[in-house]
């Protein structure tokens, strides 16, 4: 069983209180769940949503618009998502948030006590005892919650059927968190940014996490100096990251050039939101990946993931600091609002080890840029030992030293481009998911997974088996990571958040892998279950 409870209100009104304490009230409880929101650009007042999916069996991704219940905390909220409450299903009506408001402020003193009532309405209404709610609420509010247990006797509102809880530790997450979980875990020691949605939230769990970790956080003055602290730092030593939006990656372009032109270590997270300039600041979309791939001029190798879940988010992330290190390149890490966003459990176990950077011995005949066999110059930072680090943003020989030398420039562009063919050698593979057998092949990446692969075992369950395959790893792609799965004798179906279909075009021109049809929404919204289900359902028809 499960139930889509979706809160509604203006911006201040605490609608984004009451998902948060709802889910992690749940998630004590050992509830599985999936939570995200829709938010407008602006401090007070528009119309935001925040949508919780609980059930008893995990789930991973927006179902679809039909509500069980509807918790109305303005009127524009009778008008936008009434008519998609279920027959029999509950409805929470202005007036009555208003009363639960009214009540919280003379029982409590303040009115922000009613976001933990209503808290407690929506766990009487799923089935929850009020003891075990009371147990499970935030420090200070089992009162609030109780009251809210109150009112739903009050008004006899209560499920079909309850929802239950299932056993095992849950673990909450969201996307941006598990970034910022994985970059700590691969190393990371320093990250520099400048807030902008819908990045925004990975320095503020940096800012928490820097405040007990041997991290240094430094919220800069815009992106450009953002990314040159974090080039700044990695030359000095540091495992280092980046974490922005695409508006402020377009002013990150010339120090990523500079990276790769000094083959200097570095992680940039960059969370999409749909473009071109300011755009929808809050929305989500997958339209960055080809700035992503041909950020910076000049040539120079890089790698891009793009992790479709929590898990594959937090491994990742951390293998992110070990690829860029071992490869002196930049690393990229492509996520987006829906993703940053969604609040999810986490069944299985996260190894919290955290990995550490060698540093190796050299001596003063160092040579920064050292043409080697396997393709890749020493490393080291200054101060570590007697050798002394050059660098430069020019081409330069071996020492580090500034050349024009011709055959010399041909050698450096040779080597930094030759270190594609050593870290293709550790692809990460796409992921299968469904019946291999199955003739048609829904091709995805980044944020799509989990909705793409809920959409195929339902058209599966249906009698017409689907498979899925998700690319956590989009740059570069080789043959080897889709030799097994035989995809030249099925049908394919990419789909993708954004308007140019632009993961299919690097399919085509990586692997002249071309795709029967394009499933492509770019409205600011995220594909749901539901609808995937029925679009796919058509083209099979």
């Amino acid at each position: 069983m499960e139930m889509n409870v979706i809160i509604a209100g203006e911006a201040g009104q605490g609608a984004f209180s009451v998902e948060m304490e709802l889910t992690e009230t749940l998630s004590r409880l050992n509830y599985h769940f999936f939570a995200t929101k829709n938010y407008m650009s602006r401090i007070r007042g528009g119309h935001n949503y925040h949508i919780v999916r609980i059930a008893d069996h995990p789930v991973h991704a927006l179902s679809g618009g039909i509500w069980d219940m509807v918790v109305a905390l303005d009127g524009e909220t009778e008008r936008r998502h009434r008519p998609d409450l279920r027959e029999g299903g509950i409805y929470l009506s202005r007036e009555m948030t208003a009363a639960v408001a009214e009540t919280a402020k003379e029982a409590f003193g303040t009115v922000a006590a009613s976001n933990s009532v209503l808290v407690g309405i929506i766990l009487a209404v799923i089935g929850v005892s009020a003891e075990k709610s009371a147990e499970a609420a935030e420090p200070g509010r089992a009162e609030y919650v109780r009251k809210g247990f109150e009112f739903a006797a009050k008004w006899k509102l209560t499920a079909a059927v309850p929802v239950s809880a299932a056993a095992g530790v849950h673990r909450k997450f969201d996307g941006n968190q598990a970034l910022a979980l994985g970059a700590v875990l691969g190393g990371c020691q320093f990250v520099a940014g400048y807030p902008m949605t819908p990045a925004t939230s990975i320095l503020d769990y940096f800012v928490t996490l820097a405040q007990g970790l041997p991290l240094h956080f430094e919220q800069a003055e815009d992106e450009i100096a953002a990314i040159n602290m974090v080039l700044g730092a990695s030359y000095a030593g540091l495992r280092a990251m980046a974490a922005t939006a695409g508006g402020g990656f377009a002013l990150m372009q010339e120090a990523v050039s500079l990276a790769g032109m000094t083959e200097t270590p570095v992680v940039i997270a960059v969370a999409q939101r749909p473009g071109p300039a300011t755009g929808l600041p809050t929305r989500t979309e997958q339209a960055d990946l080809a700035f992503v791939l041909n950020a910076g001029h000049g040539e120079f190798p890089r790698i891009i993931f793009a992790p479709g879940s929590i898990g594959e988010m937090i491994a990742l992330s951390r293998k992110s600091f070990a690829l860029a290190d071992r490869y002196q390149i930049p690393v990229f890490i492509l996520t987006d609002q829906y993703f940053a966003d969604s609040v999810q459990i986490v069944e299985e176990e996260i190894p919290l080890q955290v990995d550490s950077r060698q540093y190796p011995e050299f001596d003063g005949t160092y040579l920064r840029y050292r043409l080697t066999d396997e393709g890749i110059s020493p490393l080291t930072f200054p101060g570590l030992t007697a050798a002394l680090v050059k660098l430069d943003s020019d081409e330069h020989d071996e020492e580090g030293k500034i050349t024009e030398d011709r055959r010399m420039r041909v050698r450096m562009v040779d080597k930094r481009r030759g270190k594609r063919a050593l870290f293709e050698k550790e692809a990460v593979m796409p992921t299968f998911h469904g019946d291999p057998g199955a003739g048609m092949v829904v091709l995805c990446w980044g944020s799509t997974k989990l909705i793409v692969q809920e959409a195929a075992e339902r058209l599966t369950a249906q009698g017409t088996p689907v498979g899925v395959l998700h690319f956590g790893q989009v740059y570069p792609l080789t043959r080897e990571m889709i030799a097994p799965f035989g995809l030249e004798g099925k049908k394919r179906i990419c789909v993708e958040n954004n308007a140019g279909g632009q993961f299919s075009r690097l399919l085509k021109s990586e692997l002249d892998l071309g795709v029967d049809r394009l499933v492509l929404k770019y409205d600011g919204e995220s594909f749901t279950v539901d609808e995937l289900t029925r679009t796919l359902k058509g083209l099979l028809a």
